[in-house]
């Protein structure tokens, strides 16, 4: 009689009364109905983890003992794979991915009941430390996929790019994610629900790339029988459906109860710190908020199909008829048999209606007292709710602590500046997630003193707190006590504001001064140098004027007159750099300059040093001084140069167009958004820290040896780049290399030439030493 539970709710619905009346003596008659059940294995797609919750909650729970069914969950493995079991018939039900279509095309008789997933949790992982940010990042690396087509997704997402498998060195799974971890290989195909979680306990920061990122969304962890089990048990299947849907209702409802039973009672190898993070994964791809768990579009399905006649996998004329299950339809027989349980149920109908007339009075009474409890519920309710958009809206961050430390609220503003999610991180301890080492101990002094009570009031703080990608972050916070209803300190609310912006809007000012400061400072003194010089060497000369070829003095007069000259060079860079002198500007051509400087360069370049050249066919003309730009690229290829000392490698200069945006130039007012003729020098050498960075464009700073450097070259481009109205940044890391990118204004003859400051912070059109040689000619 279970059976014909479902088909109770084709009554009305103005017959709910009579509804849930037949449901309870159905259950009450058939209580002991089910004296046998059928014997059915559902082998899994991989080892006992969340991934597989609601089978687990379905058979603990009784879902599949109420259906009359005895249900064996079997784990799976390497090379034990669900679509062998089925197809074998040692299995009658599976887990797998939407794979399943291509088996289906070779003429296996698979049939899908439900895609439990509505996004696939397939993805690739790669190093965040590696600068691979998405899929043009791995061409030429080496990535780790599952054999043949099993991961279709992300070779279809590599095609959607227009990067053919010869593109990238593909390498079988080894399912040993110490492989990425040690970085023996670039990327491999991992689960979004599992490996991140476990690079980051290795101390390890992943960065995702998500095939559908790339227009690929494909199901997974498809709940599949075959045709023959569909024919030969058609209500066995229904049944065995319906109680696992009911499982994963349980699961995601109950998820710390499912994670005890998977330690408890399945050993499952993990934390469960670990397999709580793989149920909010889950729960995110699974959608059931918005989409009833197990919902099978046919349009979905003709999408991945599409997407793997990309791959030449399957045909265009491929038919998904019968591949997706349609529910089980009573026949006449049974729904006559449902009319005789109704028309006997009748007559009982009527001995409980006298008992709700005994009933009725006595809720009369309560009616009233329930209906001003739910008046109040309903001004809680809007209050709550009035709170909660104050809190969305809101434009500083807001986050609650208990007396521990841990979170029990934040708003919006706070998860956008700790890159987080919030169910990520409720109940977590603060001060351990997003608190550096280097100002925890003052932090929780302050905070335990707020919840001792030994500071009254609301208090202001500053401090630098960590993101759950690593930046750092400055913030001006307020903090203040929250009591209970008694009095008793039982938190602390803060509220704050991001500094960091401003922060460094402040040090690029205090910088820009700085160098001002020193560009004047510089020019004084070369002026009064050169006089200094002019005199001694006017002097010389006329001194050898007087001396004779033979003379010994002529010899030493002659060292005075190199020396004073060398000093003139010096005086004229100083004043380059102080932008005092006034060469001459005009339209320029930087190809030419780019071609005639290279030349130079390669003359005098060590053989272990390989120079690659990348000029764009078209560059835009600037207003400048040629000697003064081709003073710049020699400057900036020697320091290369200088950076490869013994080991060699190589120096990329590229040339090309490039159209600065608004949103690029937002964090630096001082940039116009336009047009540019860009110049990049990069090198693979020994790299410098954030210190020597800060200091690099410095006169007479520098971290060569004595007599290998004077420390003015960079001042020296500094200056040039200032006084073409372009703007100049750095990006280096230790051991990786430099690369130094350079902006010149597009010279347009009905339009003045852009201001701008030369020393600028800009990252958002930094190149990648990565990406830099793979630049094309245009």
């Amino acid at each position: 009689m279970i059976k014909y539970l479902k088909y109770l709710w084709l009554l009305p619905s103005s017959q709910n009364a009579m509804r849930y009346t037949l449901i309870a003596l159905i259950l009450i008659f058939s209580g002991n109905a089910a004296n046998a059940s059928d014997k059915i294995s559902l082998q899994l797609a991989w080892k006992h983890q969340f991934q597989f919750a609601g089978y687990y909650a379905a058979h603990h729970q009784g879902y599949y003992r109420r259906a009359e069914l005895d249900v064996s969950i079997v784990e799976g493995g390497v090379g034990k794979f669900a679509r062998e079991e089925v197809l074998s018939g040692r299995a009658q039900y599976g887990v797998a991915g939407a794979e399943l279509l291509l088996h289906r095309k070779d003429g296996d008789p698979f049939v899908v009941l439900a895609p439990v997933f509505q996004h696939s949790p397939s993805v690739l992982l790669v190093r965040k430390d590696s600068g691979i940010v998405n899929l043009q990042g791995l061409i030429g690396k080496k990535v780790m996929l599952l054999p043949g087509n099993k991961d279709a997704d992300i070779l279809v997402a590599f095609l959607n790019e227009d990067i053919s498998p010869d593109k990238y060195q593909r390498i079988d799974q080894s399912y040993n994610l110490e492989d990425l971890i040690q970085k023996r290989i670039d990327a491999v195909s991992a689960y979004v629900t599992n490996e991140p979680w476990q690079m980051r306990q290795k101390g390890v920061a992943p960065m995702v790339i998500s095939p559908m990122v790339y227009g690929v969304d494909f199901y997974s962890d498809c709940l599949f029988t075959t045709e023959k089990e569909i024919k030969s048990h058609p209500k066995q299947v229904e049944k065995f459906l319906h109680a696992s849907l009911l499982g994963w209702e349980y699961a995601l409802d109950h998820p710390r109860e499912i994670i005890d039973l998977l330690v408890e009672r399945y050993k499952v190898n993990k934390t469960k710190e670990h397999l709580q993070y793989e149920a909010r994964e889950i729960k995110k791809i699974m959608m059931p908020d918005l989409v009833e768990i197990g919902h099978m579009n046919p349009g979905r399905w003709r999408h991945i199909k599409r997407t793997y006649e990309k791959l030449g996998l399957i045909d265009a004329d491929f038919s998904l008829e019968g591949f997706l299950y349609t529910h089980y339809k009573p026949d006449d027989k049974q729904i006559k048999q449902i009319k005789q349980i109704l028309s006997g149920a009748l007559g009982v109908i009527g001995l409980f209606a006298v008992g709700c007339g005994v009933l009725f009075l006595f809720n009369r009474r309560l009616t009233a007292e329930i209906k001003e409890r739910k008046q109040a519920q309903k001004e809680m309710a809007r209050q709550k709710e009035r709170a909660e958009q104050y809190l969305r809206v809101a434009t500083v961050m807001f986050v609650s602590l208990d007396v521990d430390g841990k979170i029990n609220m934040l708003n919006e503003k706070a998860c956008a500046i700790l890159e987080c999610n919030k169910e990520e991180i409720i109940g977590r301890d603060w001060f351990d997630l997003f608190v550096p080492d280097s100002v925890q101990y003052d932090v929780k002094i302050l905070f335990k003193n707020m919840i001792n009570g030994n500071i009254g009031g609301s208090e202001y703080y500053e401090n630098e707190i960590m993101t759950s990608k690593g930046e750092i972050k400055y913030i001006a916070w307020h903090n203040t006590t929250v009591r209970d209803d008694h009095g008793k300190i039982v938190g602390v609310l803060c509220s704050g504001e991001d500094l960091s912006e401003k922060r460094t809007l402040q040090d690029q000012l205090m910088q820009s001064q700085k160098m001002e400061s020193i560009g004047s400072l510089a020019g004084g003194i070369a002026h009064e140098f050169n006089n200094i010089l002019t005199i001694i060497i006017i002097n010389n000369e006329m001194n050898m004027r007087e001396l004779s070829e033979s003379n010994p003095a002529l010899r030493r007069a002659k060292r005075i007159e190199s020396a004073g000259m060398r000093g003139k060079d010096v005086v004229k860079q100083l004043l380059t750099f102080s932008r005092q002198d006034s060469p001459t500007q005009q339209t320029t051509d930087m190809r030419s300059i780019v071609q005639g400087a290279m030349e130079l360069v390669r003359s005098s370049t060590p053989t272990n040093i390989e120079i690659k050249l990348n000029i764009a066919r078209k560059i835009y003309p600037i207003w400048g001084n040629g000697t003064q730009i081709n003073q710049v690229i020699i400057n900036l290829c020697r320091n290369a140069i200088d950076a490869m000392p013994d080991m060699g490698g190589i120096l990329t200069v590229a040339l090309l167009n490039e159209i600065v945006e608004d949103n690029f130039v937002r964090p630096h007012p001082a940039l116009k958004p336009g047009k540019y003729a860009k110049l990049v020098v990069n090198d693979n050498g020994i790299g410098m820290d954030e210190k020597t960075m800060a200091r690099v464009f410095e006169p007479y700073f520098t971290t060569k040896p004595i007599g290998k450097g004077t420390g003015i070259g960079l001042a020296v481009v500094h200056g040039i780049i200032k006084k073409h109205k372009g703007f100049i940044d750095v990006h280096s890391q230790l051991g990786r290399g430099t690369t130094f990118t350079l902006f010149f204004p597009a010279y347009e003859a009905n339009r003045p030439v852009q201001e701008g400051t030369a020393q600028v912070v800009y990252p958002n059109v930094t190149i990648d030493p990565d990406q830099v040689n793979n630049l094309k000619q245009v």
